[in-house]
């Protein structure tokens, strides 16, 4: 279970969290904690769409170009989970691969996470348990693709071919818009699919998505069939 922060307070207008966002980014990531929260500010309380602009990601896009749309994602979804402390302390990129990893583990995870034990995959095969203060962002992400549950051998290969395409689709269309979660698995000879964290303003983007991995030719080659089953 990942732990919720309460939003830090403020009472500033669209144009001048810009300008905030702007100066901000001269500091460095020493900033990183407050252009989440001002990110998270803007997204939760709607303010780009009341000033006329179809959504957050739109907005910054054209006014903030100091950020990609994927780093203010991560900030955003950091600086929810942590204070700007810990933040400083132990990096935006390595607290969101801990928040994968706790959320794929469903771990709880503490104010000060760096004790927390990490099970690493090692290039012998072996795992290795370290603190999370002592691990790279590198083994952060071998350690969460471990913890994911492989998908069911018994799924039809025609099956692993679509969701091969959807999950790239996916990929692809929400690469820094949204960190959409996309999941399959094989109940009473049928595969399942399941699809989280989508926003509501990018449903459109989702169909198009989907549209393009049901248009994808459903083939597998001889090696990914050979590493699927």
């Amino acid at each position: 279970m990942i732990r919720k922060m309460t939003a830090v307070g403020i009472d500033m207008t669209l144009d001048q969290i810009r300008d905030t966002m702007i100066a901000l980014a001269k500091q460095g990531s020493t900033s990183a904690h407050q252009i989440g929260t001002l990110w998270n500010y803007v997204v939760d309380r709607k303010l780009a769409e009341i000033a006329g602009y179809k959504s957050a990601q739109e907005y910054f896009s054209k006014y903030v170009k100091a950020f990609s749309q994927s780093t203010l994602t991560v900030y955003g979804t950091v600086a929810r989970n942590f204070t700007e402390a810990i933040c400083t302390q132990y990096g935006m990129g390595n607290l969101r691969e801990l928040l994968r990893y706790a959320e794929v583990t469903n771990a709880t995870l503490s104010e000060d996470p760096g004790s927390m034990s990490i099970d690493v995959p090692q290039e012998d095969g072996k795992t290795v348990t370290k603190p999370f203060s002592e691990c790279s962002v590198d083994e952060l992400e071998r350690a969460t693709r471990a913890k994911r549950a492989p998908a069911p051998a018994r799924v039809p290969v025609a099956d692993q071919a679509r969701l091969l395409f959807f999950a790239d689709s996916l990929d692809r269309n929400f690469e820094g818009v949204a960190d959409v979660r996309f999941s399959s698995r094989s109940k009473s000879g049928k595969t399942l699919i399941s699809l989280q964290d989508v926003p509501m303003t990018e449903v459109e983007r989702l169909i198009r998505a989907l549209q393009d991995g049901m248009n994808a030719e459903p083939t597998l080659s001889a090696e990914q069939q050979h590493t699927s089953a």
